[in-house]
């Protein structure tokens, strides 16, 4: 399922240009890395996954590719 609905989309759009669109999925037969390779569409994609507690293993994974902005730092500076 896409996230925001069409409706909960149009209805952002009164508040700004910059909204979040996602899907959830299930991926017991993937792994975020094997996900990502399949979505991957160049330079800037990217994985971040959560880790709980010093966990080893945290619930979720978040993949993205193509972003609308691109924050570069170096030492001390943005």
């Amino acid at each position: 399922m896409i996230f925001p609905t069409f409706a909960e989309f149009k209805k952002k759009l009164d508040k700004g240009n910059l909204i979040p669109v996602w899907s959830e999925f299930l991926a017991d037969f993937d792994t975020p890395v094997s996900a990502l390779k399949k979505i991957d569409k160049g330079k800037y994609s990217f994985l971040f996954e959560s880790v709980e507690g010093g966990e080893k293993w945290g619930r979720y994974s978040f993949l993205g590719t193509e972003p609308s902005i691109i924050f570069r730092s170096k030492e001390n500076r943005i």
